[in-house]
């Protein structure tokens, strides 16, 4: 029975691994919140990215999917850029916790499994 369930935790975490990354896409906004539109990446597509530049005083937010991703800041002709990398669902909106419903009934099941069973 343990054999199964440790089966079961295996597959189910597998499953999410299968799925196409979910990133919030935007060309140009005034800050990250605004930017909120969630698009599906392509299987080659493995990053979400977001560049935040400023200058004057003015803050511009760029988010897309990208298949190539180096994070970095750079200072050029007064503008200050910072590329930002990650590579889980919407993991380039503003900062916020977020959990999978699925990860979330496959974990409690789980848990209530191995209570159920004495482990």
């Amino acid at each position: 029975m343990k054999t199964f369930l440790l089966s079961l935790l295996a597959a189910a975490l597998c499953l999410h691994l299968a799925d196409s990354l979910k990133c919030h896409t935007c060309e140009v906004a005034s800050k990250s919140s605004d930017c909120t539109k969630e698009k599906t990446c392509s299987s080659r597509e493995m990053f979400c990215k977001k560049i935040v530049a400023s200058a004057s005083g003015e803050t511009i937010v760029s988010k897309d999917c990208t298949s190539d991703c180096s994070e970095g800041k750079a200072q050029i002709a007064g503008v200050q850029a910072s590329v930002y990398c990650c590579q889980s669902d919407l993991c380039n909106g503003a900062m916020s916790v977020k959990i999978s419903f699925l990860a979330l009934v496959i974990s409690v099941g789980f848990v209530g499994s191995l209570l159920r069973a004495g482990l």
